[in-house]
């Protein structure tokens, strides 16, 4: 469960990276440090547990259960070894021990144990104790206070007799002795199951942040063919999936002003079509962000126009047209303003599009309808 949440929490902080990538400003930014923690956390809890591995601290009802069972047994210490971990100021033992039940053939098994220093001679080898068997057919074994003499009619084969060492297997032992398998198996059986579990929990954590910015993750990904990090929301394709977002998003397709940038697109629409009161809203990295009321209110509702008014696919088309009516150098960061005209002697008229060239030392504004057509070149300096 520990190295579940540790690739869960890997997949987070994953997930957080490629969301502020391709995603808006403070895109998946809680990640980071939610997965951070959990990171950290659950490995220290890995570390400690592989130290403790093995280690053998039975319960009362375990024991008891052994006893009820006559599941006891005498054993022999044949190795006695530090492990160089201490837990309360006492050392953590290794111990190898040759296992005589009454009934049955001996084994040997392995076990871990906290020594007291004062207990250190009780565990030496050659020493005989008496052992509760917590399984009926397996490997652990805990040590008992019991008196080793009522053994002494046992006789406890050598090392070489009693076949491999055996080692305790994962899992948890119940009371009665059966036992209870980890979740995602340790053993090299089970080593691509375990891969691919923790694939699938990795990807996961990735999904749960970046899910909310699949659409800039899918743009990321196409805009990548072309050499960009990010999609150009000029370009027809990503432009028009904008629009349809951000029309969704406000619930109508009125707005009163439109600018669309490389990498955001900006709108003024209003609460109601039809009235004043208007909000600003936010594309970029996928997603549309609401930021509330526009600072600026419209003066009229004239201002007004749908966005289906405009033909956004002949946007980057003008940018080259523009080109042949100045000497003004186009470039990559031309941005493109939509609204109503203001030149009708009974205020704003047809809905306009307007950009502009700028270099070093000279700009150049342009018009054209919405439409596309009737490009000019208004002013130059």
């Amino acid at each position: 469960m520990l190295r579940l949440v540790f690739f869960l929490s890997v997949g987070i902080v994953l997930g957080s990276i490629v969301a502020q990538v391709v995603g808006p400003p403070g895109a998946g930014v809680w990640g980071m440090p939610v997965g951070i923690t959990l990171a950290a956390l659950s490995g220290t809890f890995i570390m400690i547990a592989k130290s403790m591995r093995g280690v053998q601290l039975p319960s009362s009802r375990q024991v008891a259960a052994a006893r009820d069972a006559g599941r006891l047994a005498v054993c022999r210490i044949d190795v006695l070894r530090q492990t160089g971990t201490r837990i309360n100021d006492q050392p953590l033992c290794e111990l190898e021990l040759t296992v005589q039940p009454r009934a049955g053939e001996a084994f040997r098994t392995m076990t871990r144990i906290v020594v007291p220093v004062t207990a250190v001679p009780g565990v030496q080898p050659g020493a005989r104790r008496v052992v509760a068997r917590l399984t009926a057919d397996g490997p652990e074994v805990a040590l008992l206070d019991d008196d080793a003499s009522a053994w002494s009619d046992v006789e406890i084969p050598p090392v070489a007799a009693a076949g491999q060492l055996k080692t305790p297997e994962p899992g948890v032992i119940r009371a009665d002795g059966t036992r209870r398998g980890p979740i995602v198996g340790v053993g090299a059986r089970g080593r691509v199951l375990r891969y691919i579990v923790f694939a699938v929990v990795l990807v996961a954590g990735a999904g749960v942040v970046v899910m909310p910015y699949r659409a800039g993750l899918m743009q990321t990904v196409a805009a990548l063919q072309d050499g960009r990090l990010h999609a150009d929301l000029r370009q027809p394709g990503p432009l028009a999936e904008a629009v349809s977002a951000l029309e969704r998003e406000i619930g109508h397709g009125t707005v009163s002003n439109v600018v669309v940038f490389d990498d955001m697109i900006t709108v003024e629409a209003p609460l109601v079509p039809g009235e004043r009161a208007s909000d600003d809203w936010i594309y970029r990295g996928g997603v549309v962000e609401h930021r509330g009321p526009s600072t600026i209110q419209p003066d009229d509702v004239g201002e007004q126009f749908e966005l289906s008014d405009v033909d956004w696919s002949a946007l980057m088309p003008a940018v080259r047209e523009a080109s042949g009516l100045t000497d003004v150098a186009s470039n990559d960061e031309t941005a493109f303003s939509i609204s109503r005209g203001f030149d009708g002697p009974e205020g704003p008229t047809g809905v306009e599009v307007r950009f502009s060239f700028d270099d070093p030392y000279h700009s150049a504004w342009f018009r054209m309808h919405a439409d596309g057509s009737g490009l000019e070149l208004t002013s130059e300096d």
